[in-house]
């Protein structure tokens, strides 16, 4: 019970910080920028890394990262088309936060792992916005086939992980503190 109502505070807070957009300004080489972007921001690489895990922990198939990797496309689009709203960033962190306590739950309930593609919508609509008309098409084709290698590994890590709940329940602990150090 505590962890939910640690991770219900820290979601609230969240919705209260203002927006500060990942790592502008590292777009300009369009494909080999796309293909390293997903591997220099740490709230990439915990998102797509427990995204894989969580659907390898809880037994799924590859369905939930392929269509969060869709959304994560999707999401690109959307930011690039409609840009900037105040709400991306605090969706980006609860997003982390929402991971991280799924894997804290026992039931790990289905309803919210289902939640992380929506989560990652919004990463990708952070992308969008940042990103230069110019090099959009391959810095979205680069971070999407790093992205899908991430979830991927996340997913075989997640695999090997069903039988050590104390692991998961680490990942789950640094992920935690990760968001919390994103609010500073």
């Amino acid at each position: 019970m505590k962890i939910a109502k640690l991770a219900s505070v820290a979601a609230l807070s969240l919705l209260i910080t203002a927006p500060a957009f990942a790592h502008p300004g590292h777009m300009e080489h369009g494909l080999t920028d796309g293909l390293l972007h997903p591997l220099t921001g740490l709230d990439h690489l915990a998102m797509l890394l427990t995204t894989g895990l969580l659907a390898g922990v809880t037994r799924r198939s590859l369905l939930m990262p392929l269509v969060a990797l869709l959304a994560l496309v999707l999401g690109t689009g959307l930011g690039f088309a409609l840009g900037a709203y105040s709400w991306v960033e605090p969706a980006i962190l609860i997003s982390l936060v929402a991971a991280s306590s799924l894997l804290l739950s026992h039931s790990r309930l289905t309803a919210l792992t289902w939640a992380m593609p929506l989560f990652a919508l919004f990463h990708g609509w952070a992308h969008g916005v940042e990103a230069p008309a110019a090099q959009l098409l391959g810095f979205t084709l680069g971070s999407a086939l790093m992205a899908g290698a991430l979830l991927l590994a996340g997913f075989a890590l997640g695999r090997k992980l069903q039988a050590y709940p104390r692991l998961q329940q680490g990942w789950a602990g640094g992920v935690l503190v990760l968001a919390a150090s994103l609010l500073g």
